[in-house]
């Protein structure tokens, strides 16, 4: 998808990359582990693109959130700790309007957030050029 719509971005001057991810793509659940595989692989993507992209002026976010209620959640049994969708919306707009490139935006992936802060300032987030 950022191979299709990077050019568009960069011909409109920017914009924004949302790439959905997950908190399942910085910890292994032992009934998903296939599922949090593909999250961490779009995770490192994300990335990568963060520093790509910005090249060309577009901000890129990766959102990571927890339990949402969808039918997705709904089919893995999350339905009862599952929090609503408007929370991952309202948490990318927080992320623009404050620049950053993670967005946790339900109460598990604050946690998980919380945990992950450290590491995601000291080297996910620091730019290697």
């Amino acid at each position: 998808m950022a191979q299709a719509f990077a050019p568009i971005l960069k011909a409109n001057g920017g914009g924004v990359f949302a790439q959905i991810n997950s908190v399942a793509s910085l910890k292994g659940f032992p009934d998903s582990a296939t599922y949090c595989a593909s999250k961490a692989a779009a995770y490192s993507i994300t990335q990568a693109l963060r520093e790509l992209l910005s090249q060309q002026d577009t901000l890129v976010l990766s959102v990571h959130p927890g339990p949402i209620a969808t039918d997705m959640g709904d089919a893995a049994g999350l339905t009862e700790v599952a929090q609503p969708p408007a929370l991952v919306a309202d948490g990318i707009i927080k992320a623009l309007k404050a620049g950053d490139f993670h967005v946790f935006p339900d109460s598990v992936a604050k946690q998980m957030g919380d945990a992950y802060k450290s590491f995601a300032q000291n080297v996910v987030e620091v730019r290697s050029s």
